[in-house]
């Protein structure tokens, strides 16, 4: 594991790479809200072992990068940062390229997909915050829309059941107690996800990119509906959607975390 620093637009942004001897192809991971790519360490190690190398940057407001926590200039800017970054590693490695997105990262990398449409390899998306599991209604979104206007780095706290991101208490404690970690949400980061989840359903049918889904449908966190959604309304020989039963948000830090880890690596060995 080496721990980086990578600026962009007078940004510093901190990053964590893993690389193994030898690999024939990189993962970019992009994490999701409140939390940080270090978090993300198991992940690494399994793809390691499929002759990845693996690497994220912590977003703005998030871990050890700048920004106050839980804020962000814009999912424009996100888009912006992940292109620079995402063109970075192409430079530096010159290998295939892959995106792995989770929650917010998840919804994040749909947008980056269907927006910017990236010259990437594969994309894999784990429970992607497209409709959020409060499913804020219209007169809510509207309220939230004026004023992330008016007072767009104003925070409030998530509200969220910690105990429900996986079944493993282990790794709900290390979450618990990760420094790294915050609650924080600003009103802008809030207005922009519903937006951007929003957006993305309504343009499911531009995906040009080799995507995989994975949803837990027992997820509090974000909307299995918002997943199953997208797989109805993308190009069925681009996206492979699989949802996994009982399973709680991070996909990642259930127990059968290495049956889910198996089941993306075979799908991504068929992916040249």
């Amino acid at each position: 594991m080496n721990e980086f620093n990578w600026s962009f637009q007078h940004t510093r942004f901190a990053g964590i790479s893993w690389i193994p001897e030898n690999y024939s192809r990189v993962m970019i991971i992009i994490h999701g809200i409140g939390e940080h790519v270090g978090r993300y360490e198991q992940v690494a190690a399994f793809f390691m072992q499929q002759g990845f190398a693996v690497m994220g940057i912590d977003h703005y407001g998030h871990g050890k990068s700048d920004g106050k926590r839980g804020t962000t200039p814009g999912f424009d800017f996100m888009f912006d940062y992940l292109a620079a970054f995402l063109a970075h590693v192409t430079a530096t490695y010159n290998k295939p390229v892959v995106m792995y997105g989770h929650s917010m990262g998840g919804g994040l990398l749909t947008g980056f997909l269907l927006k910017r449409q990236p010259a990437l390899q594969a994309a894999v998306i784990s429970a992607p915050a497209l409709i959020v599991g409060a499913k804020p209604g219209a007169f809510l979104k509207g309220v939230l829309r004026v004023l992330s206007a008016v007072a767009p780095n104003f925070r409030i706290a998530q509200g969220l059941d910690i105990n429900k991101i996986s079944h493993d208490k282990t790794a709900v404690e290390k979450f618990r107690n990760d420094p790294l970690r915050h609650d924080r949400l600003s009103l802008r980061l809030a207005n922009d996800m519903i937006r951007n989840g929003a957006w993305c359903l309504s343009h499911a049918d531009q995906l040009t990119v080799k995507t995989l889904l994975l949803h837990g449908n027992a997820d509090a966190f974000t909307a299995v509906e918002g997943s199953r959604l997208f797989a109805q309304r993308a190009p069925a020989s681009l996206l492979t959607y699989q949802e996994w039963n009982g399973y709680y948000h991070e996909l990642h830090n259930e127990f059968s975390w290495k049956e889910v880890g198996l089941y993306i690596a075979g799908w991504l060995s068929a992916i040249k």
